[in-house]
């Protein structure tokens, strides 16, 4: 993690796995509070930014299939690692899977992502 903050001090940005980038300007300020600000966005942003870029491919892939299959299937939402699809009963076991799948290898990485897949009537229901 220190590496990583003097990398971006040099670079003046962090990047996630995707190559995303995020300036850190933070990082040379004459502010020590601001440039703790600084060090924890360095730290934070390959994390936490690689996981956003993750959940976005992923609603994309979710996306298509739905469109691909011709499926009235909706997505409504998505909440950080969850994604609220509104489906038809006729079409319930086949988005499950698509969702599951799509989830699930939209990376390959060291660690298997791994998705749960819940129904219910509204949100709450669902968890």
């Amino acid at each position: 993690m220190n590496n990583i903050v003097e990398e971006t001090k040099e670079k003046g940005y962090v990047e996630t796995l995707y190559h995303r980038r995020r300036y850190v300007p933070e990082l040379k300020s004459n502010n020590y509070m601001v440039r703790q600000f600084g060090g924890r966005v360095a730290m934070n942003t390959p994390i936490q930014g690689t996981a956003a870029d993750i959940m976005k491919i992923a609603m994309i892939n979710v996306y298509n299939k739905l469109k691909e299959n011709n499926l009235q299937s909706k997505l409504i939402v998505q909440v950080h690692d969850e994604i609220l699809v509104e489906t038809l009963e006729s079409e319930k076991e086949q988005v499950k899977q698509i969702v599951k799948a799509e989830m699930e290898n939209v990376i390959k990485l060291k660690v298997p992502l791994l998705a749960d897949v819940e129904e219910g009537y509204n949100w709450y229901e669902a968890k």
